[in-house]
């Protein structure tokens, strides 16, 4: 199995070995769209338990997505590549249009940075394409345990 395929896994909380059982992100219920070099494209369908008490999509879950998509943005491995993380430095957020019901998009675009850092611009769309939200992110390279990084190249 390619990185790839392994960090789809624990996206949606099925790598048992990462995370057991469930993790946030399968909480919440995101999944992975595509994921390439400084890119990535995350889809949520909308549930009764992502809505406040007004009925529309809770600002934590859209800030979550975008979080999501921007750091994964980032750490897109090539193949034989050693695997990194991330961690969110900061992450501006304009809530734009309230969601209420359907499909959500985020896309998220890493825009350069150093040798530690990288800054990233993301939105939310719904499935009509009208803008939901927006953030422009900074993170902080991170590098994974080496029984993790082992764990994963031996599942490869």
């Amino acid at each position: 199995m390619a990185v790839r395929e392994i960090v789809l896994k624990h996206l949606s909380g099925a790598a048992d070995w990462i995370a057991p059982v469930q993790n946030f992100s399968s909480l919440v219920g995101m999944s992975m769209e595509e994921w390439r070099r400084d890119f990535a494209r995350i889809r949520l369908d909308i549930r009764p338990e992502h809505a406040n008490g007004f009925g529309y999509v809770h600002g934590g879950v859209l800030l979550t997505l975008l979080d999501t998509v921007s750091g994964f943005s980032g750490i897109h491995a090539e193949e034989g590549a050693d695997p990194v993380g991330c961690f969110t430095v900061a992450l501006n957020t304009k809530f734009i249009s309230p969601a209420q019901s359907g499909t959500l998009i985020a896309e998220s675009h890493a825009q350069g940075g150093g040798k530690s850092i990288f800054f990233t611009y993301a939105e939310i769309r719904d499935e009509a394409g009208k803008l939901v939200a927006t953030g422009d992110g900074t993170f902080r390279y991170r590098r994974l345990p080496p029984e993790l990084v082992e764990m994963i190249k031996t599942q490869g």
